[in-house]
């Protein structure tokens, strides 16, 4: 993996940890659409297993499952979109042919529109950790700090 690809590996394993709960309800929110109904579940599982480590409240929970679902007419077209960019990327890198410029251009698109889902999960990261109490919010940090010490980044914590 070159060193761009690693430091776009580091972000979305940064923005899973830090949000995982908002990612969850995404997931959750569109119905599997992160990579069918497997994912989906998945996500929910994680989801649930999360909130019972930070101890959320029946309020919370409702909180929660309201931004996410808020966030999901925001967030469904970025991920629809990032779906099709993949799909053209994939027919141009195994084409008959080699364009590079039509690669490098795809690929430019793609890096677009993952950045604007990144800026979505920040957002959507921020209104969950705003609704989690100081306690809550130090112990998602530890298991924010654990993840990062089986990653290796250097990365600084979130905060809020």
């Amino acid at each position: 993996m070159t060193g761009k690809g690693k430091r776009v590996a580091r972000i979305v394993v940064m923005f899973c940890v830090v949000a995982l709960t908002a990612l969850a309800g995404i997931a959750q929110a569109h119905d599997g659409g992160w990579g069918g109904e497997k994912c989906g579940r998945h996500a929910h599982h994680d989801f649930w297993r999360m909130g019972k480590k930070l101890g959320l409240s029946d309020a919370q929970k409702a909180q929660a499952k309201a931004i996410f679902q808020a966030n999901k007419a925001d967030v469904q077209p970025i991920i629809t979109s990032m779906h099709t960019e993949r799909k053209n990327l994939r027919a141009l890198i195994y084409a008959d042919t080699i364009d590079e410029a039509a690669i490098r251009a795809e690929t430019a698109k793609i890096a677009g529109i993952q950045a604007d889902l990144n800026v979505n999960r920040a957002k959507v990261g921020a209104q969950f950790r705003a609704i989690l109490t100081p306690d809550q919010l130090t112990t998602l940090k530890t298991l924010w700090q654990k993840h990062q010490k089986t990653d290796n980044t250097t990365t600084p914590p979130p905060t809020n």
